[in-house]
């Protein structure tokens, strides 16, 4: 693991060893991954969902009580004990499975998933490291899958008043990555077709939402780091949120 990373699993790991509330949600689902969750109840009946990087298992969860056999992967174990208990006191320990891994190097078998769900990992991923991302967290996910992605947008602040000149950042130890919309299809449009995009704003975060399904048939698949700049306010949204 290389030096940058390994500092951010680092804070990720004082963050939930400190017994306290997390600087990110924890407990409740966030309304955009709830919507998804029961449209794809009725889309796909009886089938295995994967959490990516589930933190202390609020998506996971939600996936479990939607009737899917969950799975919650995490690269660190204190949140992992987190969803282990409150799967155990919601009744839903049967449907949930836990593996702690990282996500650049899931230990799955490919096309293992009918539905992926990554809340808040992609935009932790620097860019050199997106293709190994797309082989190893799309390879999981079946042909025709569905795929939940939410990252942040350049509209995300880390406080009042802060200026960036550029996507990307290094913030307490960590990396973090701001997108636009017109990002999503550059990235993924080669391996998935993308169906929904959701633009949530409210005070200092920013999300973007994309609902994406994996292609049946792959196609000629190019690089996701072509045409790069530095764009920022990029406005047009399919869906704007202020929850």
């Amino acid at each position: 693991m290389e030096p940058l990373y390994r500092r951010q699993r680092d804070y990720f790991a004082r963050m939930y060893e400190a017994g306290g509330p997390t600087p990110w949600p924890s407990t409740e689902p966030t309304p955009s991954v709830a919507r998804v969750s029961g449209l794809l109840k009725r889309r796909v009946r009886g089938g295995r969902a994967l959490d990516l990087g589930c933190g202390e298992g609020r998506h996971t969860l939600l996936f479990a009580k939607a009737g899917f056999s969950t799975v919650g992967l995490d690269y660190l174990l204190a949140p992992l004990k987190t969803v282990a208990t409150r799967a155990r006191r919601a009744g839903l320990a049967r449907r949930i499975t836990l593996l702690i891994g990282d996500a650049l190097m899931p230990p799955i078998k490919p096309e293992s998933f009918d539905v992926l769900v990554d809340y808040g990992c992609f935009h932790h991923v620097k860019k050199a490291d997106w293709p190994n991302y797309l082989d190893a967290v799309l390879g999981i996910l079946k042909r025709g899958g569905y795929f939940h992605l939410s990252v942040f947008s350049t509209k995300f602040k880390h406080y009042p008043g802060e200026r960036r000149s550029r996507n990307w950042n290094v913030h307490r130890n960590h990396y973090d990555r701001f997108f636009v919309r017109r990002d999503f299809a550059r990235i993924f449009g080669d391996r998935c077709e993308i169906l929904a995009i959701e633009e949530e704003h409210k005070g200092l975060e920013g999300f973007f939402h994309v609902l994406m399904r994996k292609a049946e048939i792959p196609r000629s698949v190019s690089s996701p780091l072509r045409g790069e700049g530095q764009v920022e306010g990029e406005k047009r949204v399919t869906r704007r949120t202020s929850s």
